[in-house]
Order: structure tokens, then sequence, then C-alpha cells
């Protein structure tokens, strides 16, 4: 798949409804890989839902809940979630293999981001702990944030989803330098990719740039915002005074994690090595 000629994006903005939201499939907006289910649960609510060919990953954003999966086998996890919000630390997940019929229980009051994927390959269920998701401080100066891995590139637990949270301090970028995934060549493949944002307070907002050559968009992000990106650089930046946490999650037609960074910003690396050099004189 090659990109198009134009910048491309769709943004969604969640309704405060309580209960199950689809916000998309594979298949419809034009995306093709993802998919995004929002669970919005009070204490001893519950939802089913059959997985059918998708995979899927349950991320806790917060609360707690007991989890089933059934493939044939039938796993259940009780008194799962350690946050109370996206803010606070890493958080728990499962991922759930494809023909799988999942229940989630709320043990609290309960949000979860249900991630999905087409999928061909019938994989285990992985119960995916906080002090499994690997936390890097990525960046220096007004960029630095951090980025937690839930499922990694290259990990073996799910076919094609690759999922993670990115927290900007107050005024911080992320995604620098800027990078695209959007051509299958060499360097690059194509992977579509979601943000599912939270901002703190919840009156905050952030900036999302997508561009590529001279086209380019800004969007104004409130919280409880979902954009997808098919193509294009997408740096994002929290506004003054208001902290942001973004779940994220990639998926194509091949899993490899292969991007290409704007080439005005090859200057980048050379200088987070300086900086953090000089931090530790």
């Amino acid at each position: 798949m090659s990109k198009s000629d134009r910048v491309s994006n769709k943004l969604f903005s969640l309704a405060m409804a309580k209960g199950h939201q689809s916000i998309f499939q594979p298949g419809q907006e034009d995306i093709h890989w993802l998919g995004l289910e929002i669970l919005r649960l009070d204490t001893g609510e519950g939802w089913q839902g059959n997985l059918g060919d998708k995979e899927a990953t349950l991320v806790i954003l917060s609360g707690r809940c007991t989890v089933s999966v059934n493939s044939g086998i039938e796993f259940e996890w009780e008194r799962l979630g350690e946050r109370d919000n996206i803010f606070n630390g890493p958080g728990t997940a499962v991922y759930a293999p494809r023909m799988s019929e999942v229940s989630v229980t709320a043990e609290s009051r309960l949000e979860m981001a249900v991630v999905e994927a087409p999928c061909e390959t019938d994989l285990p269920p992985v119960l995916i702990t906080p002090s499994d998701v690997k936390i890097m401080s990525a960046g220096v100066a007004n960029w630095r944030r951090d980025v937690r891995l839930i499922i990694p590139p290259g990990s073996p637990i799910s076919q094609r989803l690759i999922i993670g949270e990115t927290l900007n301090p107050t005024g911080n970028w992320s995604g620098i330098p800027p990078h695209k995934h959007d051509e299958i060549s060499e360097k690059e493949n194509y992977l579509e990719e979601f943000y599912f944002y939270k901002t703190r307070p919840a009156n905050g907002y952030a900036v999302q740039l997508i561009y590529r050559d001279h086209q380019a968009q800004a969007h104004m992000i409130s919280n409880d915002d979902v954009m997808v990106f098919p193509n294009s650089y997408h740096p994002t930046v929290a506004a003054p005074g208001a902290t942001l946490c973004y779940l994220w999650a990639l998926a194509g037609g091949d899993k490899a994690y292969k991007v290409v960074t704007d080439p005005r910003f090859d200057w980048v690396d050379k200088a987070e090595a300086v900086i953090k050099e000089i931090q530790h004189q």
C-alpha cells in the first residue's frame, strides 16, 4: 500500500454515555486494520462480546474488574486494575485471541479500551500486568515524555497489534522526531495508528499536527477524543497547564515496525546525546 496524495485523518469525539461504545471497526470509515470499543461500567455491571476473526487487547484505563476469555479453554482473572486513572502509572491489559468469547464484570467504576485488529493466527490469552509494561523516558528538554509499551513491536503476544501509552508533561511534545509509516518500502512499513487522548485537567487540551510535504493540519484535541492516522507525520504537544496521556495502537498487514523520520529533524538524535551528556556532568 502506498501513501495517498493528501493528508488524511479522522477525529472522533466520544460521547459521555456509559455502557458500550463502538468507535470504529476494521472496514468502517476507510479504516482497514484497527477497531476500538470503549466500556464505561459501574460496579457490578458487565459486558460480553464475541471477537470472531479479530484479536483484541482489553486495556484497563481506570478501575477494577474481572475478565474472562474463552477460546476453547476458559481463562478468568479477578481483581484486575491498579490505577484510578491513566495518569497514575502503567495499566493492566488482557490479550484475547481470535474466536474468543470475552466477558468483563466491573468491580468498581470502570473505563476500558478494547483494541482490535483482523487476525488469522490462533494465539493464547495473555494477562499483561503493570510490571510487564516497559516504561521508557524518551526525548529531552521540552520533547521529553514517558512511553509505556503494553505490546511492544516484535512481541509474540499478538499477530498484528502494537499497543502503548505516552505521557506528555505539560507543554511537552511527543512524536519528536516526527515520523510516518504510510508506505511499504525497504525502510518503511504501512501501519494504521490511533490515539485515544486524556487530558488533566479534563478541560485542558493538546494540539495534534498532521503534515506531509506542503500540506498540514492542526487540531485542538480535547479529553476523550480519538484520532486515526492513515498517513503523514504526526507530532503532538500538550498545552501549557495541561498534562496529556494517550493510548496508542498500530496494526497493518505486516507487524514490522519500520518508520521514516522527517529529514528536517535529523539533528534530534545528536542533540539529545549532547544534552544528556551535559545533564550527567
